[in-house]
């Protein structure tokens, strides 16, 4: 039975939220599913903004159940607020989490909405992500009805990486609508395929057949966060942003202009761009740094994968023990490395803690920068840190480690 509350809450909330879209982000009106307001439906969108849930909402005349990080409850008295306005449903992303599952089909047969963001976080590149094989099994299990949504502007409207938002336009597609009969004559792979291509956008490929002004301050600061090797050295972790000025200690600069699209600065990156090899966005430079980690790994001479030297390490970092959904305990502030067959914590209080990778079961990043994983054994950690620095890359090395290891065919699905 879903609680008369959720209903009075969204009423109210729904106009209010649709003028700030509209007024604040140039957000386009959701469009109108025509889904029947008695049956429960799950609806499915690529993942751009922190208020995507939001902005869906708007395009419903009901209240709509979010699947959401469980980093969200462990705000003490706002966590308790949002709980009791609007109950989204708890998940640990750096987990299997059957007890969200559970509730997923609580509220399904109660004849709710739920609304679920498959590649399992925000995207950091403007690229849909790779959503998990296990998203086609968990889909058709439901037996009801899907909606898939594309939101297109959102990405640049608000960068994952960014420090500062932008004013653009963001608009929404209704891409497809799948009732339970055609869910049930797929195979789970075919309806994984169905989900990729009804969420897939490209930000950048929606720029260059409409280029649209992004406007804001500060454009590139931050950028450190997801592109972490340079095109012209090959450093691991020599970025820094400026204003709207990216660069390398080796001396490669870009700047990022109002479309979201890098220009050269220096003489080597306009070299690059009159050769056609200039990575002039976002999406393209992390695709290349991705292959090029794995050119290294499989290349030892770039890497160490001995264990001896640490191939990432971040100072300043504050270590939490999280208990789900309810709090996060501090337990020591020092730096992070990781190696070839660990991740490494060194405390100012109790020195070393290691974390062998074969006992983690999942990374993902929370936000801008926030590193969780979660062990083998049911406990889950967050790394915090207030300096400008690339969680995602410890994301994308673990499992290109794991991967190596077990000799399987290098991916990437959702962090």
């Amino acid at each position: 039975m879903i609680k008369k509350r959720y209903h009075w809450v969204f009423s109210f909330v729904r106009p209010l939220f649709r003028l700030y879209s509209r007024l604040a982000k140039g957000a386009s009106s959701v469009p109108d599913s025509g889904f029947p307001p008695d049956q429960p439906a799950l609806i499915l969108a690529n993942h751009v903004t922190d208020l995507d849930p939001f902005f869906l909402a708007t395009g419903f005349k009901r209240p709509i159940f979010f699947v959401a990080s469980d980093h969200v409850f462990r705000l003490g008295v706002i966590s308790s607020i949002i709980r009791f306005l609007v109950a989204p449903i708890p998940i640990v992303k750096s987990k299997t989490d059957l007890r969200a599952i559970r509730t997923i089909n609580q509220v399904i047969a109660a004849g709710g909405l739920v609304g679920l963001f498959p590649e399992g976080n925000r995207c950091f590149n403007g690229l849909t992500g790779q959503i998990p094989p296990v998203t086609g099994k968990l889909v058709r299990r439901l037996k009801a009805p899907l909606l898939l949504y594309k939101v297109h502007g959102g990405y640049l409207t608000s960068p994952r990486w960014s420090r500062h938002g932008r004013r653009g336009t963001m608009n929404f597609e209704l891409s497809r609508v799948l009732n339970p009969d055609e869910l049930a004559a797929m195979t789970p792979s075919q309806v994984n395929q169905v989900i990729q291509e009804g969420i897939a956008v490209d930000a950048f490929a929606d720029q260059h057949e409409n280029a649209i002004p992004f406007k804001g301050k500060r454009l590139a600061e931050y950028l450190e966060r997801v592109l972490f090797i340079c095109p012209k050295c090959l450093g691991l972790s020599t970025m820094h942003s400026n204003d709207d000025l990216f660069s390398c200690t080796c001396g490669m600069q870009v700047q990022i202009n109002v479309y979201g699209l890098l220009e050269p600065v220096d003489s080597w990156s306009r070299d690059r761009k009159a050769d056609g090899a200039f990575l002039d966005n976002v999406g393209k430079w992390d695709h290349w740094q991705r292959r090029t980690l794995i050119t290294m790994l499989d290349q030892p001479e770039h890497l160490d994968l001995t264990g001896q030297t640490p191939i990432f390490q971040d100072q300043e970092e504050v270590l939490y023990n999280c208990q789900r959904a309810t709090r996060s305990i501090r337990l020591d502030q020092g730096k992070i490395a990781m190696y070839a067959d660990r991740l490494e914590f060194t405390g100012k209080r109790r020195g070393v803690r290691i974390f062998p990778l074969a006992r983690l079961d999942r990374l993902t990043v929370h936000g801008p920068q926030v590193l969780q994983f979660a062990l083998t054994d049911g406990g889950v950690f967050e790394l915090r840190s207030k300096r400008p620095r690339s969680a995602y890359k410890y994301v994308i090395l673990n499992t290109l480690l794991h991967q190596k290891k077990k000799g399987e065919a290098y991916g990437f699905f959702g962090f």
